[in-house]
């Protein structure tokens, strides 16, 4: 029997309206399927529904490896907020590049299309869907939940400034202004500077790292020591449950012999099994240096500050 849908019964309860109502695009298989958060989103997700659940404005800084879907989780929450909780709550996206902002705001486009009719308890089938709003082609509008959803860039902020925004989700930070720290600073402010102080407004500053010579990395220390609004969220690589190899007795014995001292202390690491370190080790023979690897697939913060710089950018990497 089909489970009855009822908009009252995901108000509280994000991780449950995702399998329920979210349909996303697996990456290894291409099908789609219900968004069931992996381990980093659910550690993610609990730290902004802690802040919510305390009535405090919702402010986080992620510090991110690659591709366990930081974005999608930040853009989904966001849409819960629109969709479920919210009336007239608007969003603006903004990344380093606005193919960037638009990939991003493609997944919310995708969520709507599969959207459960059950959970469209107002309006028409077509007020549940993008439409531009008053012909801007930055700007989109759900009639349903009388919301926007804007997009912008790090080089073209001021298409959304200025906006009456409760939300924004601010994406590659590292990269904004060619990494100047003056640029990045103003881009920011221009963009989420009119984001009031009150409950469950949200702004989430999200990057890989670009070395030390940034905003992003001023702004990351400043949460570190608790001078920030945001806190600070780490995402390494050993989280992320697709870096693991399968491993059997033989196996366990052979990578026992080849790790070397790096890798024999990222086994003594609590959370980190010799199934993860295993792909690690053979991840490396991709990279002619340790500090490559490091780069790409940081352990700590300190080494995804200091190992990275100058990289150019694939979007692939960002969800």
């Amino acid at each position: 029997m089909l489970k009855t849908m009822n908009i009252n019964d995901y108000r509280e309860d994000f991780a449950a309206w995702c399998k329920d109502c979210v349909m996303i695009t697996d990456k290894e298989s291409g099908a789609r399927v219900p968004f069931a958060l992996n381990a980093p989103q659910r550690r993610v997700a609990g730290i902004l529904e802690r802040q919510r659940r305390e009535g405090r404005p919702i402010r986080l800084i992620m510090l991110k490896a690659r591709q366990w879907g930081g974005s999608t989780l930040v853009q989904i929450y966001m849409a819960w907020m629109q969709l479920v909780r919210h009336t007239g709550w608007n969003s603006v996206i903004c990344s380093h590049v606005k193919d960037a902002s638009a990939i991003i705001r493609g997944m919310y486009s995708d969520l709507l299309r599969f959207y459960p009719d059950g959970m469209k308890t107002d309006g028409k089938p077509r007020d549940w869907a993008f439409a531009p709003y008053e012909k801007s082609p930055n700007i989109n509008y759900i009639a349903a939940r009388d919301c926007r959803v804007a997009i912008g860039s790090s080089f073209a902020p001021n298409a959304v400034r200025g906006g009456n925004y409760q939300m924004a989700h601010l994406s590659e930070v590292a990269f904004w202004g060619d990494g100047e720290q003056d640029a990045a600073e103003m881009i920011v402010r221009s963009v989420a500077g009119s984001i009031t102080l009150a409950p469950e407004t949200l702004v989430v500053m999200e990057s890989t790292a670009d070395g030390e010579d940034n905003y992003f990395h001023t702004e990351w220390e400043r949460a570190v020591r608790g001078e920030s609004d945001k806190e600070a969220v780490f995402v390494p690589w050993y989280e992320i449950e697709i870096y693991r190899k399968p491993l059997d007795e033989a196996g366990l014995r052979r990578l026992m012999t080849e790790m070397d001292d790096y890798e024999r202390q990222l086994l003594k690491r609590e959370g980190v099994t010799a199934e993860a370190v295993a792909w690690y080790h053979d991840k490396r023979r991709e990279y002619t240096r340790h500090e490559q690897m490091m780069a790409e697939y940081p352990s700590t913060p300190d080494e995804a500050f200091l190992r990275s710089g100058g990289e150019a950018l694939d979007p692939a990497w960002f969800f």
